[in-house]
């Protein structure tokens, strides 16, 4: 640890120690501070806003091998993306949803307004083209009084906005049957612009049972209708089929990380799905002073998952709106600015489990049985937030927000055996989330900022029944106060970026999940966490001549993450770590340009131990991670702009857990399966063509 944080302050070191050039002007007009956050709810300054918030452009998803945002969101501290497979993934923010068994549950996403979280707090980001991604901004903790039920933050994705017609191609193959295309096909006229896009993916996997195959149509439209009103469109339908290898014990990890579980190897199980989403935005502006932005939105899937030890079928449907007023006047001749709106929204979800008779196939996989569950549920919530931004001094300005966020579900079982009728309503308390923060301009271009904030997650459906299906209404959502305190600056005539962040979590009501059979379990509230934690982040571009420019990075995140109160079965775990999450993370990374067509960029990770259990019995090792990759750029025929680039991930070919899987319990005598495998070195090579 004292070698790495001594390399960090060497790195730091280093970029300050650069000298500035006449060119400098040029290359840092669009410095990080000066971003403009649009996720908020009164936009501002990236530097002005009193709260952690990164930003991912799209220039920083074409660093790596354009298969998953886990490779840039991971160099962002304090968020840890574990992605076991490509339809395998948890996102967790400064250790919120870290003991989630297989899935983001306390992080809240949206794309181009349109809710990619479920009613029920699933977010899956697994989907998204990566070529498409105009930009992407993490609120972290719950510093926004915009969004609800998410505690561990926000994730806002923008979608590419064409700027001219063009026709563009890509392509990509690599280790492992990877292969991937694509076609957009873009317009952008005086008042009209958009784009359709194709994409294909598909890729057998390192591990058995790990096939992967998904393709992708999205369409943007966006139209002015007049001087003062906007219409915009954008759409994505998905489907996917991707087997799933599972989690495996630790002898299996060290010695063949490629097989499969056995059970899940066996049944041959998989996931597929068909999925759509839409959304239609109106944007008005009223005049100088008050603009108006309305969205409604709706999204479908069907699912089908053939599981060791069941079958599920499901389909979802959902709609909903999201309206919102902002406004600048003037409060007590303090010049003032507003967001007030409301979200609403409503999802009717079906899901039937059938028996699994794989073992009775003849070694061909999965064979449904009979149907042993039917049941419905209506998942409904209301959020109105509004909040307040007050320039109180030419230096300071203070926030204050408040969400009201009310929730209720219904469950319908159909399928009732002895007479057994789980079926029931449930609301949730109504929840008050305020948000204050003050930022204070300290020197030029260096903001301190200090922020207090209340954040909820609602319980997923599963965490709600008892083992017998029906709902438990003892369950209650869990809570967390944030306290912050942090330090945004710009330095060298703006060519260096520097954040620092120190933050506390209180949580309550901590959802813990009980494992009732294999692979199966039930939540309850069983305690509290605590999240303190230190956030470092460094960006520095230097413009070395007219032909050569350097770009160094790093980011630190030391976390102190444990149990306050957390008593589970008569075992008291008060004091221990908490599951999951690693203790800390760094990240260093290079990206070297030469003529704006030769690039190379180099990224360092690593990842901490992880504690497995609650008991702290067991933890994973720390690993290193090493990924490359080189770009060159050149036209052709004068008209044709071509990309070429090849990359290697895990170049020193590292066995580690690319996700864990905490509190795993073995079953008729075998090991705990703990562990996903990730992938050894990696080669992929790519063109893109942008025709016109």
């Amino acid at each position: 640890m004292k070698n790495i944080l001594l390399g960090l302050l060497l790195f730091s070191g280093c970029a300050f120690a650069q000298e500035k050039t006449a060119a400098d002007s040029v290359l840092v007009r669009n410095t990080l501070g000066e971003i403009t956050i649009t996720s908020t709810p009164i936009h501002d300054k990236l530097q002005r806003i009193p709260a952690a918030v990164n930003v991912i452009a799209a220039e920083d998803f074409q660093r790596g091998d354009q298969l998953s945002i886990a490779n840039e969101l991971n160099k962002n501290p304090g968020i840890q993306m574990q992605q076991g497979a490509l339809n395998t993934s948890r996102i967790s923010i400064r250790g919120l949803g870290a003991r989630s068994q297989y899935s983001t549950n306390r992080v809240k996403a949206y794309i181009e307004g349109i809710p990619l979280t479920t009613g029920e707090g699933e977010t899956t980001l697994e989907d998204i083209d990566l070529n498409l991604i105009e930009r992407m901004e993490i609120i972290k903790g719950p510093a926004s009084s915009s969004y609800g039920a998410g505690l561990g933050g926000a994730i806002n994705i923008s979608v590419i906005k064409p700027e001219r017609s063009t026709i563009k191609l890509n392509g990509l193959a690599g280790a492992y049957g990877l292969f991937k295309s694509g076609i957009t096909a873009a317009l952008a006229e005086d008042k009209t612009a958009g784009f359709v896009s194709f994409n294909h993916l598909e890729k057998d996997g390192f591990r058995a049972n790990s096939n992967y195959n998904r393709n992708t149509l999205t369409g943007f439209a966006r139209t002015q209708i007049n001087a003062a009103s906007t219409l915009t469109f954008f759409g994505n339908y998905t489907r996917v089929k991707a087997f799933i290898p599972s989690s495996v014990n630790e002898e299996t990890l060290q010695n063949s990380p490629e097989d499969a579980a056995f059970t899940w190897g066996q049944a041959q199980g998989y996931e597929s799905y068909d999925k759509a989403l839409a959304g239609l935005s109106y944007d008005w502006n009223i005049n100088a002073n008050h603009r108006w932005q309305t969205s409604v939105f709706a999204n479908y899937r069907d699912g089908y998952e053939p599981r060791p030890f069941d079958i599920l079928d499901e389909d979802s449907f959902a709609f909903g709106i999201r309206s919102t007023l902002k406004s600048q006047f003037s409060l007590f001749n303090l010049p003032a600015k507003s967001s007030i709106g409301v979200e609403y929204f409503d999802e009717h979800y079906q899901a039937q489990l059938f028996n699994n008779l794989y073992e009775e196939n003849n070694g061909n996989g999965s064979l449904q049985g009979d149907r042993f569950s039917n049941q419905e549920q209506d998942r409904k919530y209301l959020n109105l937030f509004a909040q307040l931004s007050l320039q109180l001094a030419p230096k300071l300005k203070a926030d204050v927000g408040l969400n009201y966020n009310h929730s209720r579900y219904r469950l319908d079982d159909y399928l009732n055996e002895a007479n057994i009728d789980n079926s029931g309503v449930y609301t949730y308390p109504r929840i008050f989330l305020p948000q204050a923060g003050l930022s204070y301009e300290a020197a030029s271009d260096k903001f301190i900022y200090a922020s207090v904030s209340r954040g909820f997650s609602l319980p997923t459906v599963a965490e709600t029944l008892t083992p017998e299906g029906a709902i438990n209404p003892e369950i209650k959502p869990e809570t967390g106060m944030n306290y912050e305190l942090g330090l945004k600056a710009q330095w060298l005539d703006k060519k260096l970026y520097t954040e620092l962040a120190l933050y506390t979590v209180q949580v309550t009501n901590l959802l813990v999940a009980e494992r009732v059979g294999d692979d199966q379990y039930v939540g309850r509230n069983a305690g509290a966490t605590d999240h303190n934690g230190i956030e470092f982040f460094i960006h520095y571009r230097e413009k070395l001549s007219t032909e050569w420019s350097l770009q160094p990075y790093g980011s630190l995140a030391v976390n102190d993450y444990s149990f306050d109160e957390f008593v589970d079965n008569d075992e008291n775990f008060n004091g221990n770590d908490l599951t999951g999450v690693a203790d800390q993370v760094i990240n260093l990374g290079l990206d070297v340009a030469f003529q704006n067509r030769f690039k190379i960029n180099i990224n360092y990770r690593h990842t901490g131990s992880i504690p497995l259990d609650d008991a702290n019995s067991l933890y994973s090792d720390a690993y290193n991670l090493v990924n490359l990759r080189g770009d060159y750029s050149f036209t052709l025929f004068n008209e044709i702009k071509t990309q070429l680039f090849a990359g290697v991930n895990n170049v020193f070919d590292t066995n580690y857990a690319a996700q864990v899987l905490p509190n795993a319990t073995g079953f008729g005598g075998a090991a705990p399966r703990y562990y996903y495998p990730g992938e050894p070195v990696n080669f992929y090579a790519g063109l893109n063509i942008d025709l016109f």
